[in-house]
């Protein structure tokens, strides 16, 4: 009875388990490099790996080949499969004749373990289980996309023509670059500017903008460039995305949001080419560092080519006023910016209550911020600084709060109730849907919201003479717990793992979960335990509470049963 389940799963999980033995052989591999090999047993523990790999990857295609019901044509439909083994054979050959220790050699295997990852990104309905029913697990898809982005970056940036040394990354560093990069933080080991070559920033830059805008939703748009349409299940992954309802309006907001983005960073461009003109010249350079922190602030990403950041600019008004406007259209989310358009073009007679709600937040927030940040340093770090300048560094600073990383004073020598305020700010974040992180401006307005209906013993919570579900106030308040529990555990981690002050250990794990990228000057001191977790953090915080919890969770296939309603003492 049993039987052609246990041959469906065999037909399903066979291929894929090789397959993922043989990703987890390529890592290790790589992972041994992080010790600093100088004995025999590291490389023939590196020719043992590559030695699996060849067998994984010829036992997955012996076994493919065996299930499959239409054998005629099988060599010519996987071309790229048998041609992939080919070329671990000739690299396993080769790995015989040099040793393993070497940066030629490392390159190979980076070449190979790219090579792996494209095999495991073109199988991902057959690689994981969770993963064959998109309709039912989207968040699960989306998690995974991320995932296998940011180990392709790492790989791409251990490459030697990827930092100016010639040796490219460690795999720890190219991890964490590659994964603050794709969850937009700005958090980095190494100095961007100095450190990568053009090649290694153009790796940055693209991860920049696949983080900001997802890989799911840019290979659906390329699908759609492409004149492919879309299955029924690629559209509801989308509309999950997007939070889209409407089916029929998908492949419009879909196409609103990338022509949006395209936009808006090439207008920001073209305003920062402008302002960077008089101090680097009219040159070709000029334009890249224009383009480069077009990206980097619309996506919130917070990475720049110099090595201060952007302090050299802190009195430029030009370039603080263009970042700011790149960084708060980003934050605001693309559904309000094309709420707005429409507004301002009469299609529509009034805003929605979630464009309200995020304007007026980020407004307040963005004051609120510049007060504080003013009141608190004025006479301490911005003391020697000309009164413009005190409120213009006061008031970029507090558009980077909302998730950016950008900044144009040091860090370093902040009081401490600045660092707390900081962090309030840095843990709200911007708004849903944007290319920022937080538990979003959204969530916290509809638990004030809820604050206040308690505090007047009202039933109903109002916003805006809008009525408010419960459900969503429940939702608001499984984020929040979310993001304190994530962070109490990275706290707890951190105190144990680093010799650091704690305020500013606490202060790099609530600006890595808020995807937010500002440091207080510890991110290079970080033990190999600190940067994990604050990996860890930046990945939790770009896919964002809800969308963890839903890849996390599971049918519920009980049946819904009434007890007696019981009552427990509160408060």
């Amino acid at each position: 009875m049993f039987a052609p389940h246990i041959a469906y799963l065999w037909h399903m999980k066979a291929p894929s388990t090789l397959l993922l033995g043989a990703l987890i052989a390529a890592m290790f591999s790589l992972a041994l490099y992080e010790i600093a090999p100088t004995g025999g047993w590291v490389q023939s523990a590196v020719l043992f790996c590559g030695f699996a790999i060849l067998l994984l990857v010829t036992a997955e295609i012996v076994v493919d080949f065996v299930q499959e019901p239409l054998r005629r044509g099988y060599i010519r439909r996987n071309r790229f499969s048998f041609g992939s083994a080919l070329f671990f054979v000739l690299l396993y050959v080769a790995a015989q004749k040099v040793s393993v220790l070497t940066a030629y050699a490392l390159a190979l295997i980076i070449i190979r373990n790219l090579v792996l990852l494209f095999r495991a990104f073109t199988n991902i309905r057959r690689l994981s289980s969770f993963l064959v029913n998109l309709t039912l697990h989207p968040a699960q898809t989306i998690l995974f996309s991320f995932l296998m982005v940011i180990l392709v970056g790492s790989l791409l940036l251990m490459m030697p023509i990827c930092t100016v040394d010639g040796h490219g990354l460690r795999f720890l560093k190219a991890l964490f670059t590659s994964t603050s990069a794709v969850c937009v933080t700005g958090l980095t080991v190494v100095d961007t500017g100095s450190t990568f070559t053009l090649v290694g920033q153009i790796v940055v830059l693209l991860l920049i903008q696949v983080g900001g805008l997802g890989i799911m939703l840019l290979s659906f748009f390329t699908l759609f460039a492409l004149r492919q349409r879309l299955s029924l299940e690629n559209k509801l992954l989308i509309s999950y995305m997007l939070s889209e309802d409407d089916m029929g309006a998908l492949v419009r907001s879909m196409k609103s949001i990338v022509v949006t983005t395209a936009f808006v960073e090439g207008a920001g461009a073209l305003l920062l080419f402008a302002a960077f003109v008089p101090r680097f010249g009219f040159t070709v350079r000029t334009a890249y560092y224009a383009i480069f922190h077009s990206i980097s602030a619309f996506c919130n990403a917070g990475f720049a080519l110099f090595s201060d950041n952007l302090e050299s600019f802190r009195g430029d008004a030009a370039v603080n006023f263009i970042i700011s406007a790149l960084i708060v259209l980003g934050g605001i989310g693309f559904a309000v910016i094309a709420n707005v358009a429409d507004r301002l073009r009469g299609r529509i007679t009034h805003l929605s209550l979630n464009t309200r709600i995020v304007l007026g937040a980020t407004a307040i927030l963005i004051v609120a911020g510049t007060l504080i940040i003013y009141g608190a340093e004025h006479a301490q770090v911005m003391k020697s600084y000309p009164l413009g300048q005190q409120y213009l560094a006061a008031f970029f600073q507090s558009v980077t709060l909302r998730t950016a990383g950008f900044n144009t004073i040091p860090f370093g020598s902040f009081r401490t109730f600045t660092y707390l305020s900081m962090m309030v700010f840095m843990f709200i974040g911007a708004a849903s849907g944007s290319t920022a992180g937080g538990i979003k401006v959204n969530t916290v307005t509809v638990l004030l919201a809820y604050v206040f209906a308690a505090l007047r013993n009202r039933r109903k919570i109002m916003i805006m003479r809008h009525s408010i579900g419960t459900d969503q106030v429940l939702r608001a308040f499984l984020v929040l717990l979310f993001g304190l529990t994530v962070l109490l555990v990275a706290f707890a981690v951190l105190s144990l793992s680093e010799h650091l002050p704690f305020r500013s250990v606490a202060f790099e794990a609530v600006s890595a979960f808020g995807t937010v990228g500002l440091s207080a000057g510890i991110t290079s001191q970080l033990s190999a335990v600190g940067q994990v977790t604050i990996i860890t953090l930046m990945f939790l915080g770009r896919l964002g509470s809800l969308t963890v919890l839903a890849a996390a969770s599971q049918r519920d296939t009980s049946f819904e049963v009434e007890y007696p309603q019981g009552t427990v003492s509160l408060g």
